[in-house]
């Protein structure tokens, strides 16, 4: 009897029957897991994360090293105790991916936004309504550096800001 390992190498079982036994625990333990948070909702972005990595039966430590982020990191972004403005777009649009879900599956619309160039969406937020990045910025609170930042890429708004701007653009 073979079984295939996450690294999709073969374990033969009669050989190596407590660590094959034991990674079909740890799967099957993450695979309960992960159905006990499909039975609640997956309103937050770590509940996304952390059921799609355990959904996929990873470990933290495989999905961390394939986005260059430490486990450390990974804990923070599915415990919640990251603030979920600053997790990175990017790693949450990759780890959707490499868990096998849609790509923006772990993403709020924050996130979505700021995968998809926050910059020239902010820009055509203000251009929709005629303004320049001075009024803009008048505005919104902020200086016209801090716009023009935001239009570079250089930063990217922060969510109460990214909230004001859209409203803006639907007054």
């Amino acid at each position: 009897m073979h079984i295939p390992d996450a690294a999709n190498n073969v374990i033969p079982y009669e050989i190596y029957p407590t660590l094959v036994r034991q990674r079909s625990v740890l799967k099957a333990k993450r695979l309960r897991i992960a159905m006990r948070l499909c039975t609640g909702t997956l309103d937050t972005v770590a509940d996304k994360l952390r059921y799609a990595r355990l959904s996929a039966g990873m470990p933290q430590e495989e999905p961390a090293a394939w986005l260059g982020i430490d486990r450390t990191t990974l804990t923070r972004y599915e415990a919640g105790i990251m603030a979920e403005e600053n997790m990175q777009a990017e790693v949450l649009v990759n780890a959707a991916i490499l868990c096998g879900r849609k790509k923006y599956f772990c993403c709020n619309p924050y996130h979505i936004f700021v995968y998809k160039d926050a910059g020239k969406q902010v820009m055509r937020y203000r251009k929709n309504l005629g303004l320049t990045q001075v009024q803009l910025a008048d505005r919104l609170g902020v200086t016209q550096t801090t716009v023009k930042r935001w239009e570079r890429n250089v930063s990217k708004p922060p969510v109460s800001i990214w909230e004001l701007v859209a409203g803006i653009r639907f007054k």
